[in-house]
């Protein structure tokens, strides 16, 4: 009997002392978690940083809409996703196949720190002559009112016969030309509105490409 009580008296002490380690293990982590200020960075620099969604590999362009800073930048995408997708033979191959586009938002000042904003995600696909992506922003405040609301159409430019590129909406009858960021050798572009139909046009004049209809 005393043997039992024994054992009894160790296997309290043993999952008590895991309870207060569990318990102190859990207020250490919130300490530390407490530490650092999630979604607010004291300058751009910082921003970009630690306030992307994804690894930058390359930053491509950056611009000022409506009192929001847009970030256009590619990541290398996490091979992991993809593994019961598409099965490449190293990590090399991947990288060199598999180069995203991203466009992000920030909002902010140095002064009042910068917070990101909106939809988290990356595009990719091939296409021979441009891609064509868009994403877009929309915020309220806290009243259910409108703070920011605008399309971004967005992509790279691949074929060289590709002199600028345009974009419309469905209700528009006339194109609008977007910018054209050249980087090391690629080209992008990048336009604020709606994109439903994008064209490369070369420097004839002539509609090499249009997606969208």
């Amino acid at each position: 009997m005393k043997q039992i009580r024994l054992w009894l008296i160790i296997l309290f002490v043993v999952v008590s002392s895991n309870i207060v380690n569990s318990l102190l293990k859990s207020e250490l982590q919130a300490f530390e978690v407490g530490k650092f200020e999630f979604g607010k960075y004291d300058d751009f620099d910082e921003a970009l940083a630690k306030g992307l969604t994804y690894d930058m590999n390359k930053l491509i362009y950056t611009t000022r809409h409506d009192g929001v800073t847009i970030v256009m930048y590619t990541t290398i995408p996490d091979p992991a996703e993809f593994q019961d997708v598409i099965e490449f033979q190293d990590n090399s191959e991947f990288q060199n196949k598999m180069e995203a586009l991203v466009v992000q938002f920030f909002e902010g000042n140095n002064e009042e720190g910068w917070e990101l904003l909106g939809p988290r995600g990356w595009t990719h696909y091939e296409n021979d002559n441009f891609t064509s992506y868009s994403t877009f922003l929309r915020e309220y405040d806290e009243a259910g009112n409108v703070e920011h609301s605008f399309n971004v159409g967005f992509g790279e430019v691949n074929n060289p016969e590709i002199d600028t590129i345009e974009t419309k909406s469905h209700h528009d009858n006339t194109f609008t030309e977007a910018t054209v960021i050249q980087k090391g050798p690629y080209r992008y572009y990048f336009q604020i509105g709606e994109d439903a139909v994008v064209r490369g046009i070369s420097v004839n004049g002539e509609i090499v490409d249009q997606q969208g209809s």
